[in-house]
């Protein structure tokens, strides 16, 4: 059960590090930048290294970051981003909920032996 809290607690940090209107921003890259960095993190994550930009692009069509500059984020990488976010979330909370629907049918066979063992 403590992994899997862990496991929660790690991706809401993660789910917390993006950037939302209104956060401060870093300055935008500088022109002869790259996007290695943001590439290695994304590969990490494992949604796909094709989403990312080689070198940072303008980022009009964003929805989630939100920059004053160029970026090394894509539209299709924030969708894959979500996606990912989401399908761990999922994952923990099937795992929690498992853990939970164990312990209820032990505690209902036990509640059961002492129930009949009363008659």
């Amino acid at each position: 059960m403590a992994g899997t809290v862990r496991t929660a607690c790690l991706v809401v940090a993660m789910l917390l590090s993006l950037d939302f209107p209104g956060q401060a921003q870093p300055p935008p890259p500088p022109p002869d930048a790259t996007c290695h960095q943001v590439r290695s993190f994304f590969q990490r994550l494992q949604p796909g290294l094709k989403w990312v930009p080689e070198t940072p692009v303008p980022g009009s069509d964003l929805q989630v970051c939100l920059p004053k500059g160029p970026t090394c984020c894509s539209r299709k990488m924030e969708e894959k981003y979500q996606l990912t976010a989401r399908l761990n979330m999922e994952q923990l909370l099937q795992s929690a909920s498992m853990e939970l629907k164990f312990l209820i049918i032990q505690n209902a066979a036990v509640f059961q032996g002492e129930f009949w063992g009363l008659f």
